[in-house]
C-alpha cells in the first residue's frame, strides 16, 4: 500500500513538474546562426532569400531585409493551430512604412481560415488578425513601445479566446464567437507574405530581427511567460535614494545596440561604458540611449539625494512583495533605503513556522526566495530588520508576500 501511495505521489509530483515546464514543439533559437528546429515536433525549416546572422538577445538572432528574406515551416505543425497554442519570440523592427506580416500562417492573400501577427508602421501598431470566412474575423490591435530596440512577444489561443503578451504584460485580448479552425494546408512563415504587392495594398515584407521562436501545442499563462521574458535594452536597477556622496553602480540587460549614449556624463566614472558608476551632485534622472542599425530606443534611472540631517530613522523601507522568476525585474528582496543604515546588525526572514529562511548582516544582500540552494513556495513571510542609525539602534518587522 505505501508504494502504491509513494508511487501515486511522485507521479502526481512528476506530472505537475512537466506541465509547469512545458516543452516547445518548435525551437528556433537561431544560435551559431542555424535554424535547426529543436523543438519536439523536429520540423523542417526552409529559408529563402539570405537572412543575415547577427546579435540576438541571446546568442545570435536572423535579420531580414524586408525584401526577399522569410523563414517557412512544413506540415508538421499544421495541426497545432486548431487547439490551445502559443507562438512567442524576440523581435526588433526596421520597418517604416507600410503593413508587413511578422508571422503568418496562411498560404495566400488575406485567405479564409488563417491568421497573422503584422506590424503598422505608420501608426507603430502590432496587428493580430485571424480570418475564418469572408464574413467571420477577428483583430486585436496593440500599441508597440518605440522607446524599447527589442521586444517579446506572445500569441496565445486558449478554446474561443486569443490574448497577445507585449514585453512580459497583457497587451490584448478577445473572444471569438465560435471556434475558429484554421486550414491545414496553410504555411507557418516568419516574415513571409503570400499578398501580391501593389499600389492599393502596400504589402511588403518585415524588415528586422527575430530570436528565440518558439511554438507549444498549449496555452501558456502570465506566470510562465514572465518567466521567459528577458529585460532587454534597459537598466535593471530600480529609481533609488542615496546619500550625496555615495555613488550607484549600473546594471544593465541583454542589449545588441551598435552604439550608445549616456546623459549627464560628468557624474559618470566611465561614460564610454554601459555599466558605469555614477556619482550624482543632485537628485537626476540619468537616460542612457541605444542605436540599433539607425533605430533609437532608450531607459533611463532616477536617483534622489537625501539629506542626510533631514533624515528619519524609523523609516526603512522594504517592499510588499518580490517576484523571484528570473525576469530580471524584482526577483530579489531587500532594503529599499538602506542608505539610512550605519550598521546591520541583523536582517532575518522567517516562515509561517518560524523557520529562519534568511539572514544577514550585510546591508547590500538580498534574499533570493530560496531556502537551502531551492525554490519556497509562494505565501506570506515576516521579516526582521535590526540597524543602527545616527549612533541609535532600531528594530523594524512586518510582511512580505513571495509570489511566482
Amino acid at each position: 500500500m505505501y508504494n502504491k501511495i509513494s508511487f501515486l505521489l511522485i507521479f502526481i509530483f512528476t506530472g505537475y513538474f512537466l506541465k509547469a515546464q512545458p516543452q516547445p514543439v518548435v525551437d528556433l533559437s537561431f544560435d551559431t546562426c542555424s535554424v535547426v528546429d529543436n523543438g519536439t515536433l523536429k520540423s523542417n525549416v526552409d529559408i529563402v532569400g539570405n537572412p543575415e546572422c547577427v546579435c540576438g538577445l541571446i546568442g545570435d538572432s536572423y535579420e531580414f531585409d524586408g525584401v526577399s528574406d522569410a523563414v517557412y515551416f512544413d506540415n508538421k505543425v499544421n495541426n497545432i493551430f486548431n487547439t490551445d497554442f502559443t507562438i512567442e519570440f524576440y523581435f526588433s523592427v526596421f520597418n517604416t512604412q507600410d503593413i508587413v506580416d511578422i508571422v503568418s500562417f496562411k498560404n495566400e492573400c488575406n485567405s479564409d481560415s488563417s491568421f497573422s501577427l503584422q506590424y503598422l508602421p505608420s501608426i507603430k501598431q502590432l496587428r493580430f488578425y485571424a480570418n475564418h470566412s469572408q464574413f467571420k474575423s477577428i483583430e486585436i490591435d496593440v500599441p508597440l513601445d518605440d522607446s524599447k530596440c527589442w521586444h517579446h512577444i506572445a500569441l496565445v489561443r486558449k478554446e474561443f479566446s486569443y490574448y497577445i503578451f507585449l514585453d512580459g504584460k497583457k497587451a490584448g485580448q478577445l473572444r471569438a464567437e465560435r471556434q475558429y479552425v484554421f486550414a491545414t494546408d496553410n504555411v507557418l512563415s516568419i516574415a513571409n507574405n503570400p499578398c501580391v504587392v501593389d499600389a492599393n495594398f502596400n504589402y511588403y515584407r518585415f524588415k528586422g530581427r527575430i530570436d528565440q521562436f518558439k511554438v507549444y501545442d498549449q496555452a501558456l499563462n502570465e506566470i510562465l511567460l514572465a518567466d521567459i521574458e528577458l529585460p532587454s535594452d534597459m537598466i535593471l536597477n530600480q529609481d533609488t535614494t542615496i546619500y550625496l556622496g555615495d555613488d550607484i553602480q549600473v546594471e544593465m540587460g541583454p542589449t545588441c545596440a551598435d552604439n550608445f549614449n549616456w546623459s549627464n556624463k560628468s557624474d559618470l566614472d566611465d561614460p564610454d561604458i554601459l555599466t558605469p558608476v555614477i556619482t550624482p551632485k543632485q537628485s537626476t534622472i540619468y537616460y542612457v540611449y541605444f542605436q540599433m542599425k539607425g533605430k533609437t530606443c532608450y531607459d533611463s534611472l532616477y536617483i534622489h539625494i537625501q539629506d542626510k540631517d533631514a533624515l528619519d530613522c524609523k523609516e526603512l523601507l522594504l517592499p510588499n512583495s518580490f517576484t523571484p522568476n528570473g525576469d530580471g525585474l524584482n526577483d530579489t528582496y531587500g532594503i529599499s533605503n538602506r542608505f539610512i543604515i550605519e550598521e546591520l546588525k541583523s536582517f532575518d526572514i522567517y516562515n509561517r513556522t518560524g523557520t529562519r529562511v534568511f539572514h544577514t548582516d550585510n546591508k547590500n544582500e538580498n534574499w533570493d526566495g530560496l531556502y537551502n540552494n531551492k525554490k519556497i513556495n509562494p505565501g506570506k513571510f515576516v521579516y526582521k530588520v535590526q540597524y543602527v542609525c545616527k549612533e541609535k539602534e532600531y528594530l523594524k518587522q512586518g510582511i512580505v508576500n513571495l509570489l511566482r
